[in-house]
C-alpha cells in the first residue's frame, strides 16, 4: 500500500514518483523533485524550513540550499497558474492548497482484466504473452481507462484527420553546442510519429517548403524573441497547408536539467504544457507520448534508437539556400557537408533533388547508386521511399519509361506499407505522368484521380490544386473542353483560397 496525494485534480503517486494532472496526462519531474513535493503535501499546512526539507530529501548527502529554491520553482511551474506553495521569509516553506491523501492499491491481475473488458479496450493491445508469463503496459491502459479523471479535452476531440506540422523548436540555451537544436529536435520528434490512415506527418524539409508558403522565417533568429511564432503566421500555416494539428516547441533550462515546453494549435483551439528532464531523449519520448496519445496511435514508440540527418547547421543553411533560389549556393554546401558526413542520406537526397532540377543526371544517377545502399542498410524507410522515387524520376528523364515505370511501382508499394501518403501521392502522378506520355489517357486519368484522394488524407491544398491541374492537362490532350474547364474552375478556386501564388502562376500558363 502506497500513499498517494491529490490536489487541485493532480495526482502525486509516492510509489513511482511521478505526477499526473485532472486530464490524465503524467507529467515529466524529476525524482527528488517529487520527493520534496510528497513532503510538503504530507505536512500540507505546516511550515517546513529548508533544512527541515534537506534533511527529508536529500539525507546524509552534502548539497547546495539551491537545490530546493529550484526544486520549488519547478513545482510552481508544474501547478501553474494555482498558488500551491507559501514562501515565509526566514520560516521555510507551506504548503497551501487542499490536499487529499489516501491508499495506493495493488490491482491482482484478475481484476486489471476485468477492468480492461469493462472499459471495452481489446486485450490483445494491453497483454501479451512471453515465456509463459502475463506482462501487462499499466501506465498505457490507466491512460485509455474510461474513467472521467483521466480523460482528457484532447483524447475527447473528434478524430484528427489531415496532417501534423511540427515546426523547428525554439533554442532558449545559449552556447553553439545546441546550434542543432532547432531542426535536429524537430526532425526527431517527426521520425517519432508515425503516419496513419487518416493523417500525415509532414516530413521535415517539406515542413520548411510550408512555412516558406506562409511567410514565416525560415533562418534562425540571432536574438530569439520572447515568441518565435505569431498567432498570424500560425494561422497561415493553416491556409496554405492541410494542418489540422502545428505543434510548436521551446527548449529552456541549464544542461541536464532541460525544460521543453511546448503548444499545440488545431484551427479552432489550443493546448499547452511543459516537460522536464535531464536529457533530450527524455524530453522527446514523452512530447512523443502526449502527441500519440492526442491523436489516438499508439502509445509504443516505434525504435529504441533514433537517427537524425538534420543536427549539423550546415543542412539548415542548405535548406534556407534551396527555398530561396541560391540553387548553386545549395549544392556547395551539400556537397561539403557530405563530404564530413559520408552516411547523411538526407544530405544527399537533396543534393539529388537539387541535380535533378538543374539537369545534372550523371551526378544525380552516381549518387543515386551509392546512397540507396546506405537507405537500405540502415532501414531508413522515409529516405528510401523518397530516393526511390528520384530514381524513378530520373529513369523518366532519361526517356526510359519502362524502367521508370518498374522503379515508380517499387516505391509505391514500400510507401504504402509505410503509410507515406506524400510520396505516395508524388510517385502515383509519376504513374499517370508516365501513363499520359504513353498516351494511356483512361489510366492516367485513374492515376490522377487515385493520387488527388491521397493529397486529401493530409488535406493539402497543393498537392490537391495540382492534381486539379494535372486533370485539366489531360482532359486538354483528350480534348475535352468541358472537362477541362470543370479541373480548372476547381484548382483556380483552391489556389486563390489558399493564396497558392504559385499554383495560380502555373494555371495562367497553362490558359494561354
Amino acid at each position: 500500500m502506497q500513499k498517494q496525494f491529490i490536489s487541485l485534480g493532480y495526482r502525486v503517486d509516492g510509489h513511482t514518483f511521478s505526477v499526473e494532472n485532472a486530464a490524465g496526462e503524467r507529467l515529466k519531474i524529476r525524482p527528488k523533485t517529487c520527493q520534496l513535493l510528497l513532503v510538503l503535501m504530507a505536512h500540507h499546512q505546516q511550515i517546513l524550513s529548508k533544512r527541515k526539507l534537506l534533511e527529508q530529501v536529500w539525507p546524509n548527502v552534502v548539497v547546495d540550499e539551491q537545490v530546493v529554491f529550484q526544486s520549488i520553482k519547478e513545482i510552481r511551474q508544474i501547478f501553474q497558474p494555482h498558488e500551491v506553495i507559501k514562501t515565509l521569509p526566514t520560516q521555510g516553506y507551506q504548503w497551501i492548497a487542499p490536499v487529499k491523501a489516501h491508499t495506493r492499491k495493488k490491482w491482482s491481475l484478475n481484476t486489471l482484466l476485468m477492468v480492461v473488458f469493462a472499459g471495452g479496450l481489446l486485450l490483445s493491445g494491453l497483454v501479451y504473452l512471453s515465456s509463459g508469463s502475463v506482462k501487462m503496459d499499466l501506465p498505457m491502459m490507466a491512460a485509455q481507462l474510461p474513467q472521467k479523471a483521466q480523460l482528457s479535452h484532447a483524447t475527447a476531440s473528434p478524430k484528427l484527420q489531415g496532417s501534423i506540422v511540427i515546426l523547428p523548436t525554439q533554442n532558449l540555451i545559449a552556447g553553439n553546442d545546441y546550434d542543432w537544436v532547432r531542426l535536429g529536435f524537430m526532425d526527431q520528434l517527426i521520425k517519432r510519429l508515425p503516419s496513419n490512415p487518416d493523417f500525415g506527418v509532414l516530413q521535415t524539409d517539406y515542413v520548411l517548403e510550408v512555412m516558406s508558403r506562409a511567410g514565416m522565417p525560415i533562418s534562425a533568429p540571432e536574438k530569439v524573441p520572447a515568441d518565435r511564432y505569431r498567432d498570424s503566421e500560425i494561422q497561415q500555416v493553416f491556409t496554405v497547408s492541410g494542418a489540422q494539428l502545428v505543434v510548436v516547441s521551446k527548449l529552456m533550462g541549464t544542461p541536464h536539467d532541460y525544460q521543453l515546453s511546448y503548444k499545440l494549435y488545431w484551427p479552432q483551439k489550443t493546448m499547452q504544457g511543459v516537460i522536464f528532464g535531464g536529457d533530450t531523449r527524455t524530453l522527446l519520448d514523452e512530447l512523443a507520448i502526449r502527441l500519440k496519445r492526442l491523436t489516438g496511435t499508439k502509445l509504443a514508440l516505434e525504435t529504441p534508437s533514433y537517427h537524425s540527418d538534420f543536427y549539423n547547421e550546415m543542412m539548415g543553411r542548405a535548406l534556407e539556400l534551396k527555398l530561396f533560389g541560391d540553387t548553386e549556393g545549395a549544392i556547395s554546401l551539400l556537397q561539403a557537408l557530405i563530404t564530413q558526413t559520408p552516411q547523411n542520406i538526407t544530405a544527399r537526397r537533396i543534393l539529388i533533388e537539387l541535380q535533378l532540377s538543374q539537369g545534372h543526371l550523371a551526378q544525380a544517377e552516381h549518387l543515386l547508386e551509392t546512397s540507396m545502399p546506405m537507405a537500405e542498410a540502415r532501414q531508413n524507410h522515409h529516405e528510401l521511399i523518397r530516393i526511390g522515387y528520384l530514381h524513378a524520376l530520373l529513369g523518366a528523364m532519361k526517356q526510359d519509361l519502362p524502367l521508370a515505370s518498374a522503379r515508380v511501382e517499387h516505391v509505391v508499394a514500400l510507401a504504402k506499407q509505410h503509410r507515406d501518403w506524400l510520396y505516395l501521392a508524388y510517385s502515383i502522378d509519376l504513374q499517370g505522368h508516365i501513363a499520359m506520355r504513353n498516351n494511356q489517357f483512361e489510366s492516367a486519368k485513374a492515376l490522377y484521380r487515385e493520387a488527388k484522394s491521397y493529397h486529401q488524407i493530409l488535406r493539402c491544398p497543393v498537392g490537391e490544386a495540382t492534381s486539379w491541374l494535372n486533370l485539366a492537362k489531360l482532359a486538354q490532350q483528350m480534348k475535352m473542353q468541358d472537362k477541362y474547364d470543370d479541373a480548372i474552375q476547381k484548382a483556380t478556386q483552391i489556389a486563390r483560397s489558399r493564396s497558392l501564388g504559385s499554383i495560380l502562376n502555373e494555371i495562367n500558363e497553362l490558359k494561354k
